[in-house]
C-alpha cells in the first residue's frame, strides 16, 4: 500500500483547505472544523492506492435540521470517518448514485452507512423534481473520482446549487445551467410555442427544462464533447441557415417538445410516456457524440445530427463577451478571447453571430458547458462554464 500524504501546496495552487474554505459557511450538520476534516481526509484518500487502484467514492452530509436520506446500508455501530474506513469499505460501495453518509458527533465525524442520494427519472423526492429529470438530496455531496480530484455540490434549501471542482491544483467554480440567462429564455420560448401561448401551461414549462437539461446531462456523462444548435422560431429560422449548415443526417424523430407535451398531459398515467421521454432524451444526447452538431428547431424537434457549421475558420471571430451565469437577464462581465478556445467554440460563436435568435450549446470533453447567443448589439454572449446538474424545482 502506498502512503497517503498531502503534498506541499505550490504558490498559486489550490488544495483541500481552499475547497473547504469556499464551502464555508456551510448549512450542513458539520461544523467548520468538521467540514475541513471531511474534505482533507477525502483528499488524502484520493492519493492512496489500494491493490494498485485509486479509490472512487462519494460522501454526503445532510442539511442541519433538514430531511435525511434513507440508509440502504446502516452500519452498526457507525464507523469512524477516517482514511482506513474509506479505503476498506469504498470498493464495496457504488460511487454513484450512492454515498457514505457522514455526520458529526461529540467524538468527531462518523460514517453512518450508505444511502442513495441521486435519483434518476421522475421519481419524486418529497414532491420535488430536478430540471434534468433526477433529484440530488439536499446537502453536501463530495465525489472523489481520481487522485487529487474532488467535486463538491452544495444544495441548500433555497437558491442555486454551488458546484466546485478541485483538479490539477486548480479550484474551479461552475454554475447550474438551469438558471442561466441563455437557457431560461430558450426554455420559456419553447414552452410558449408548445402551449400555443396559453397563460396556464401546467407542468409543461418545468418538463421542457427537465427535458433539455437531461439531454445536456447525458451528453456530459458520455464524455465525448459535442454541440447542440437551436434555431430561431418561425419559418425564417430554417431559411436563415442557408449556407451556414451542411446537410448532415436528417432526423424526423425524436421531437423533444412533443415528448414533453405527452408527459405533461399524462397525469397519473405516466409509465409509457416516461419510457418515451427517457429514450428520446438519451438518443438525442448521444447523437452529439458524433462529429458535428445536433440541430433542433425552436419547438425542440430534432432536425438532424452530424451537421457541420460552415462558418469558416478564416472568417473573423465576432466580438464575444462573458455573460454572468448568476443573472436572470444577460449581464456582460467582460470580454472573451475566443482564439483561446477550440474549433467547436469558435464555430458556435461565428454561427450565432450570423443567425440572430439562434442558441448554441457546446459540451467540452472535460464536462463543462458553454452557451452562445447573439446579443442585440451584435456581440456574441458566452455563458459558462456550466453544469447540467441537480437543482430541484417543483412540478407545477
Amino acid at each position: 500500500m502506498q502512503a497517503s500524504t498531502v503534498p506541499p501546496q505550490e504558490p498559486g495552487h489550490a488544495g483541500p483547505h481552499d475547497l473547504a474554505a469556499r464551502l464555508s459557511p456551510n448549512p450542513t450538520m458539520l461544523s467548520e472544523s468538521g467540514l475541513a476534516v471531511l474534505v482533507e481526509t477525502a483528499y488524502r484518500a484520493s492519493l492512496k492506492r489500494e491493490e494498485g487502484r485509486y479509490p472512487s467514492f462519494q460522501l454526503f452530509s445532510p442539511l442541519a435540521g433538514g430531511p435525511e436520506p434513507v440508509l440502504d446500508l446502516r452500519f452498526s455501530p457507525p464507523q469512524p470517518y477516517c482514511l482506513s474506513t474509506l479505503h476498506r469499505l469504498s470498493p464495496g460501495i457504488p460511487p454513484g448514485p450512492y454515498a457514505f453518509v457522514v455526520k458529526e458527533g461529540p467524538d468527531g465525524l462518523r460514517t453512518e452507512g450508505v444511502a442513495r442520494v441521486e435519483y434518476s427519472g421522475f421519481g419524486a423526492l418529497r414532491g420535488r423534481i430536478d430540471y434534468h429529470g433526477g433529484t440530488l438530496f439536499p446537502g453536501l455531496s463530495l465525489h472523489v473520482s481520481a487522485p487529487a480530484r474532488l467535486r463538491a455540490v452544495l444544495l441548500s434549501r433555497d437558491g442555486p446549487a454551488v458546484y466546485l471542482e478541485l483538479r490539477e491544483g486548480q479550484l474551479k467554480t461552475c454554475h447550474d445551467n438551469a438558471f442561466s440567462p441563455v437557457f431560461l429564455p430558450l426554455c420559456r420560448q419553447a414552452a410558449t410555442i408548445l402551449s400555443h401561448g396559453e397563460d396556464d401551461a401546467g407542468a409543461l414549462p418545468s418538463l421542457v427544462k427537465a427535458t433539455l437539461a437531461r439531454v445536456f446531462s447525458l451528453a456530459v456523462a458520455a464524455g465525448h464533447g459535442g454541440m447542440f444548435v437551436f434555431l430561431p422560431p418561425g419559418p425564417h429560422g430554417a431559411c436563415g441557415t442557408d449556407g451556414l449548415l451542411s446537410p448532415g443526417v436528417g432526423v424526423a424523430w425524436p421531437n423533444l417538445g412533443r415528448v414533453a407535451q405527452n408527459l405533461a398531459a399524462a397525469g397519473g398515467n405516466q409509465a409509457v410516456h416516461l419510457e418515451q421521454w427517457d429514450t428520446a432524451t438519451r438518443v438525442t444526447a448521444h447523437a452529439s457524440c458524433v462529429d458535428g452538431a445536433v440541430i433542433l428547431d425552436a419547438a425542440l424537434s430534432v432536425l438532424g445530427f452530424r451537421v457541420e457549421l460552415l462558418a469558416r475558420d478564416e472568417d473573423a471571430l465576432p466580438v464575444c463577451v462573458a455573460l454572468s451565469p448568476e443573472a436572470s437577464e444577460p449581464t456582460v462581465t467582460g470580454v472573451v478571447d475566443m482564439a483561446a478556445f477550440g474549433t467547436r467554440h469558435r464555430s458556435a460563436a461565428r454561427f450565432c453571430a450570423r443567425l440572430p435568435g439562434a442558441v448554441a450549446v457546446v459540451v467540452s470533453q472535460d464536462g463543462e458547458m458553454r452557451e452562445f447567443v447573439r446579443l442585440p448589439d451584435g456581440r456574441v454572449g458566452v455563458c459558462g462554464p456550466l453544469v447540467p446538474m441537480s437543482v430541484s424545482a417543483p412540478v407545477a
